[in-house]
C-alpha cells in the first residue's frame, strides 16, 4: 500500500515539474493584432538556401505590399533556419514606407512556420507569425504591433 502511495505521489511531482517547466518556455504573443496575407510570385532555390517574392494587400494603413525572404538552412535536416528580408508598401495615398524583416523557420511537409520581427521605417515594430503553404503559394500572417 505504501509503495503504491509513493508511486502516485511521485508521478504527480514529476507531472507537476513537467507542466511547470512547460509553462516558463512557452511563447505567447497577446494584444491586437491585423491579417497579412500574400501570393508567392516567385521561388528561387539555390545550395541551401532559397528566395520567396511574395504580395499581397495589406490594412493597418499599408496597402499593396511587396515582400522578399532569403531563407537560409541551418539544421542537419535541412528542415529549420533563419530568414532576412525587405518589405516595400504603397498605399492609396502613395505613401512609401519600407520594412526590415528577420526571423526563423520550420518546415513540416508542404507548410513553413514563420516567426518574423520587422522593422518599418517609421519606427513601428512588428512580430509576425505565420504559416507559408509552398504547394498553394500563400503565405498568412497573423501580426502584433510591438510599439
Amino acid at each position: 500500500m505504501f509503495k503504491k502511495i509513493m508511486n502516485k505521489t511521485i508521478l504527480g511531482i514529476t507531472a507537476s515539474i513537467c507542466l511547470m517547466a512547460q509553462g516558463a518556455y512557452a511563447f505567447e504573443i497577446k494584444g491586437e493584432s491585423f491579417p497579412a496575407n500574400f501570393n508567392i510570385t516567385s521561388w528561387t532555390a539555390g545550395n541551401g538556401e532559397s528566395t520567396i517574392t511574395s504580395e499581397g494587400l495589406v490594412g493597418e494603413g499599408y496597402g499593396k505590399v511587396y515582400l522578399t525572404h532569403h531563407f537560409t538552412v541551418s539544421s542537419d535536416d535541412g528542415m529549420s533556419g533563419e530568414f532576412t528580408g525587405q518589405a516595400r508598401t504603397i498605399n492609396q495615398d502613395g505613401e512609401l514606407q519600407y520594412a526590415s524583416l528577420q526571423g526563423s523557420w520550420s518546415r513540416d511537409g508542404k507548410i513553413v512556420s514563420m516567426y518574423s520581427f520587422d522593422t518599418v521605417n517609421n519606427g513601428v515594430i512588428n512580430h509576425a507569425q505565420g504559416r507559408v503553404d509552398l504547394f498553394e503559394g500563400t503565405l498568412k500572417f497573423e501580426v502584433f504591433p510591438v510599439n
